[in-house]
Order: structure tokens, then sequence, then C-alpha cells
């Protein structure tokens, strides 16, 4: 008897894709408390951002990306957990044995999270063209495909810790610290103006500084600034996969 052929790599990443939107549509709470509660908070600081606002750009602008990457960032722990339950449920090992490359394996896991992580961003990105005026058709295809890159760059950074990360405890702490310490130090909660300057000066050692950026470029027609964030985005992407990639090799 021939043994059967090792399946193909697209259907072990469609296989892994599945049991990867299983495990998310079973428990979506953490994903869709992050999207109401990013609706809550532009609402209520919406007028602060007015306030802050300089004449040529309106405050939505400022609050509505800024918002956009503050939650996407703090569902870092989602795309993290992914990995990190595998070891719990003592299946990593048998994932890591199976035909499945490492590729296939973090690509499986990853495109659910493109999806939720772009869904999360529109959500927002709607809700704030439909009651604040944010200028959504300004950003043309610039808008669209920066959302893209800004969502794998958090799945890739997320599915880097969930490799790395020993326990639940450790997935959280960094997670959440890393979280809000680039949340703070981007502008993408408070806008740098008023920030102490040093933070000014950290500001662009933080992924969160060139997607905020890069969406007001988008929306606002600077392509140069545009073009420059995308490509630092880009960068970081890559980075944050190779770790991940090399992590489940190991």
């Amino acid at each position: 008897m021939r043994p059967e052929p090792a399946p193909t790599t697209a259907r072990g990443t469609w296989a892994m894709t599945r049991h990867t939107l299983v495990l998310l549509v079973r428990d979506p709470g953490t994903p869709l408390a992050y999207t109401v509660m990013s609706l809550v908070l532009l609402s209520v600081l919406h007028p602060v951002y007015d306030r802050l606002a300089t004449p040529a750009v309106p405050g939505v602008v400022q609050a509505a990306p800024g918002i956009a990457v503050m939650f996407t960032l703090l569902a870092l722990d989602v795309a993290g957990q992914l990995l990190l339950s595998e070891r719990t449920w003592r299946t990593w090992d048998r994932l890591r044995s199976s035909p499945a490359t490492p590729t296939t394996i973090l690509t499986g896991k990853a495109l659910p999270l493109l999806a939720l992580f772009l869904a999360q961003q529109a959500v927002l990105f709607l809700f704030a063209t439909a009651t604040f005026g944010f200028p959504l058709t300004a950003g043309t295809w610039r808008l669209p495909l920066l959302a893209l890159l800004w969502a794998a760059c958090v799945t890739a950074c997320g599915l880097a810790l969930g490799v790395h990360a020993r326990s639940q405890g450790q997935l959280a702490a960094a997670s959440d610290i890393g979280a809000l310490t680039i949340t703070c130090l981007s502008g993408c909660l408070v806008p740098l103006t008023v920030l102490p300057h040093w933070v000014s000066t950290v500001a662009p050692a933080t992924p969160g500084y060139w997607a905020l950026h890069g969406f007001q470029a988008a929306v606002t027609g600077d392509p140069r600034a545009y073009a420059h964030a995308a490509a630092v985005i880009a960068a970081i992407t890559a980075a944050a996969l190779w770790v991940a990639v090399r992590g489940t090799r190991r």
C-alpha cells in the first residue's frame, strides 16, 4: 500500500486558517470589546482633539487614526494567544512535527487575524466618517493599503510574541505594556505637540508613530510621508515575521 501524499501547502494553510477562524468565532469577546471601546473613546475625545487641532487639519484626522492604531495594538494579545493556546493544549509539538512548515503554520494563523484587524479599523474609520466627518474618500487607495500593512504588522508582532511567550502572564505583560507604551510614545492617544519634548524625540522608534503618520498622510495627500511610513511599517513586519519563523523552528 502506498503512503498517502503529504498535504500540499495550500491545503495545509487552509486547514490552519479554518482552525484559527473557529477559535476566533468561538471567543469573539476581546476583539468585539476593543472595537466598541474604540468607538466610545473616539466619541469622548473628539472634542479635545478639535481644540488641539491646527486650522489646516481637522481634529478627527488625528483622533481616528490614533485610536485605530491604539486599539489594534491592544489586540496584540489576541494574535499571541492563538499560538500560546497550542502550548496550553499540548498540541504545539505535534503541530511542529506535522508536514506543515513554519510558514504554513504562521500563514494559517495570520490570515484570519489580518481580516479581524482590518475589520476593526474599518468599523472605526466608517464610524468616524459618518459621525465626525473623517475624510475617508480623500484616502483613495492609500488608506486601505496602509490599513492592510498595519494589520500585517500587528499580526506579525503578535505571532512573534506568541511564539516566545511561555505563559499567559508573560504574554499579557508583554502585549499590554508594549501596546500602552507604544501608544503613549507615538502620539496616538495625545498629540506629540502637547507632550514633553523628549517624547517627540523617541516617537519615531515606535511602529505606532509611523502608522499614525501614514494614515494622516493618506488622507492629507502627502505622498512622500506616506511612502516613508509604509516602508518603515513593512520593514517592521518583515523583522517580526523573521522572529516568529525562527521561534517556530526552535
